[in-house]
């Protein structure tokens, strides 16, 4: 969600302090890079660059309306419908040049993927894995990247990954009845409608220990951790917890969250 500052502050735990929060309404993370919707003079969407890395040439972009950063390339998605891309194209991660009536976007550390009205899938970028291998898919109404994967949500219920497991099967078989999915680093998440998580990929760090987790209705992922909205408004996660972005077992009252790389934050009601 965007935050609207009049009506939510931003609770964070291994947040960047790079930029000053009041200063944006929704931010994008990638590896490298912060790309943050902005209402400013110069356009609105602006990137901060981490090192001496990262895109540059956002100054310009209006009418964005969602924002999603790679390793080394941010992407913005306008209303009418059209993409826009800055930062590297090494591996092709921004050929998004015909890309029309797209309504969602989201960015890999090194592709791009992009959900059409008609519920097909575009991806373009680096594939070494499978990872733009959607020309197939249909009926998709939610997509998500990871490091070096895509999944998508159906409109039945199910979900679609380019994640393979030992046995060269999605890792996603199997799932049903899927109301919302996110993906991390290399690890993906699914919310069922009965408020329990399912999980799939790297484990090293715990972040797929969501077997226990009920009355869940929010769900978010970093690299290597994983944040859960409750019904009463806490939140619960697992995971690294070397940023501290673990660190949310005191926060209440929350309405949403959202995660990337080592951080966490929630959008809380203002009383």
């Amino acid at each position: 969600m965007k935050l609207d500052h009049e009506k939510y502050y931003l609770l964070g735990v291994g947040l960047p302090t790079l930029i000053n929060h009041a200063d944006y309404s929704a931010v994008a993370e990638g590896e490298y890079i912060l790309a943050y919707l902005h209402d400013g003079p110069l356009g609105n969407v602006l990137t901060t660059r981490i090192g001496n890395l990262g895109p540059k040439g956002t100054n310009r972009w209006y009418g964005i309306k969602a924002v999603s950063a790679g390793a080394f390339h941010a992407v913005g998605l306008r209303e009418d419908g059209k993409v826009l891309v800055t930062g590297a194209n090494s591996l092709g991660q921004g050929d998004i040049s015909d890309w029309e009536g797209i309504i969602s976007i989201s960015a890999g550390a090194l592709h791009t993927v992009g959900l059409c009205r008609d519920g097909t899938v575009k991806a373009t970028g680096f594939n070494e894995y499978g990872e733009c291998n959607t020309q197939q898919w249909r009926n998709v109404t939610a997509i998500d990247a990871g490091t070096f994967y895509t999944m998508a949500l159906c409109r039945d219920g199910t979900v679609l990954t380019t994640m393979l497991d030992e046995n060269d099967q999605p890792e996603t078989v199997g799932w049903q009845n899927i109301k919302s999915i996110v993906a991390g680093g290399h690890h993906m998440l699914g919310l069922k409608e009965d408020g329990t998580v399912v999980a799939a990929g790297s484990n090293k760090c715990g972040q797929c220990d969501t077997e226990t987790w009920r009355d869940v209705v929010g769900i978010a992922a970093g690299t290597e951790h994983t944040i859960g909205l409750k019904k009463n408004g806490k939140v619960i996660a697992t995971g690294s917890n070397k940023n501290g972005q673990c660190n949310v077992e005191n926060w209440e009252n929350v309405e949403s969250i959202c995660a990337a790389n080592n951080m966490s934050y929630a959008y809380i009601p203002r009383l």
